[in-house]
């Protein structure tokens, strides 16, 4: 494998409700990706802690961004050569409800936030009766082996204007986090939507998401031609990709989609 070449594990993995519990789980995937070359790892939304129902049960599992779930992930990552490890977790509020959040960490510690902007009120499900609406700030994007990555959760997926942010802050892999919610065409909805954002915004996506039966599994990573790179199926797996950051400048420098753009985002 080429040395200008990132690999990443995509980590389909069904969240236990108590964050030591998911540490001491989540390391030992840790560690399966590292030895199989992985300097980035992604867990799906919600992997910090996850509550089947939600409720004011996940106030009780959140923890600050200086809590242990962070803290024992940063030492995970220094001690297996600084791999960043990408996962949702509740954040702690002290007068409203926990921030859906998707954390990157390293060996110092935590690397960047994005908190989920659009809650999943839909289809029969009312994520707001548990979480707390994520502050629209500026995006924070992180540059690891020739890619800048950037980071949105699971229903953001449906807004366009999210990931054209993100690639406006120049994100060249986005990043999505998942529990993609089972239900008639969902798995269409989720597949469609990760080519359409790869696609428009000639980027590398690679998402993880939740197995069966919370979520509908699927995890894949998509080039910025729409090509599938890796893809699995409905139960726990752990897919390793690599990333080829060339891929993006050739795929924009081929359609220079950006240059004859004439609207933009204004928030």
């Amino acid at each position: 494998m080429a040395s200008n070449l990132v690999t990443v594990a995509l980590a389909q993995y069904a969240p236990h409700p108590e964050s030591a519990s998911n540490v001491a789980a989540m390391t030992a995937v840790v560690r399966e990706a590292h030895a199989a070359g992985a300097q980035v790892v992604v867990f799906p939304e919600y992997s910090q802690a996850f509550v089947p129902g939600g409720g004011p049960a996940w106030a009780s599992v959140a923890e600050s961004l200086d809590g242990p779930f962070v803290t024992e992930m940063a030492a995970l990552s220094a001690r297996l050569d600084g791999v960043i490890i990408v996962s949702g977790m509740l954040v702690a509020e002290e007068r409203t409800a926990p921030r859906n959040t998707i954390v990157a960490i390293g060996p110092q510690g935590l690397l960047a936030r994005a908190e989920k902007l659009h809650l999943y009120d839909a289809f029969g499900t009312t994520e707001s009766d548990s979480v707390s609406v994520g502050a629209i700030e500026p995006p924070q994007i992180i540059d690891i082996g020739g890619l800048r990555w950037g980071f949105l959760a699971c229903y953001d997926l449906r807004f366009p204007e999210v990931s054209r942010r993100l690639m406006d802050a120049g994100a060249t892999c986005l990043v999505v986090p998942a529990q993609w919610v089972p239900g008639p065409h969902k798995r269409e909805h989720w597949n469609t939507l990760l080519g359409a954002r790869a696609l428009e915004n000639q980027c590398f996506v690679v998402a993880a998401g939740h197995p069966g039966p919370h979520g509908i599994g699927h995890s894949a990573a998509i080039d910025p031609l729409g090509v599938v790179l890796g893809h699995v199926g409905d139960g726990p797996e752990l897919l390793i990709v690599a990333l080829d950051p060339a891929s993006v400048h050739s795929a924009r420098d081929t359609n220079p989609m950006a240059r004859a753009r004439r609207f933009s985002i204004t928030h």
